[in-house]
């Protein structure tokens, strides 16, 4: 089965661009600076390749590791337009990824049910239960999306319906100029970031 080729441009963004959803700071969007140039771990129950599609699925306990990346889901599609990856789409309940946006920096923790990624468009979203961790802040909604280009950041809650809930963030005391404290869990929720 022929691995699909995504950009390390492609790679880089999606698995680092959750610090700017914290920081706001363009620094934020590099990951360690070796993290492009380790190779790509995939492993899962099941893989398979749709030729005509464009999409290899990988499927049961996906993990991913790329130097300080690991994303876990249940599902991982990676879908293809011509030569280049056109969208990544990580399900779970819930997917997570973390990754270090530079040495002296806490981890960046992200989990949804869905975490898609639109390479074409350069668009991030977490979909449903959504939460982004780093360094004590916590953002948590029913969608985040991030425009890379525009490094311009959009949560929403549920609204009003039923069991949904608002945007929340959580921001610790700042001491001696740095965040306070380890990654907390999002509110209302039990599982600390993995």
């Amino acid at each position: 089965m022929r691995k699909p080729r995504i950009p390390a441009r492609a790679r880089v963004r999606f698995f680092a661009i959750a610090a700017l959803l914290l920081s706001g700071a363009p620094a934020a969007l590099q990951a360690l600076p070796d993290d492009r140039d380790q190779p790509i771990y995939i492993s899962s129950d099941r893989a398979e390749r749709d030729e005509r599609k464009g999409t290899t699925v990988y499927t049961g306990d996906v993990e991913i590791d790329q130097g300080s990346l690991h994303i876990s889901a249940s599902s991982v599609t990676i879908r293809e337009s011509g030569d280049a990856v056109s969208e990544i789409l990580a399900t779970g309940d819930p997917a997570k990824m973390r990754q270090k946006p530079a040495e002296d920096r806490e981890p960046v923790y992200a989990k949804a049910r869905s975490i898609q990624y639109d390479v074409t468009g350069e668009v991030l979203t977490l979909i449903d239960d959504a939460s982004v961790t780093q360094e004590g802040t916590t953002v948590t909604g029913d969608r985040i999306v991030y425009y890379i280009e525009e490094q311009r950041v959009k949560a929403s809650g549920g609204g009003n319906a039923a069991g949904k809930e608002r945007v929340k963030v959580v921001i610790p005391p700042r001491r001696g100029g740095t965040r306070s404290g380890a990654p907390a869990a999002p509110q209302g929720k039990s599982d600390a970031p993995t």
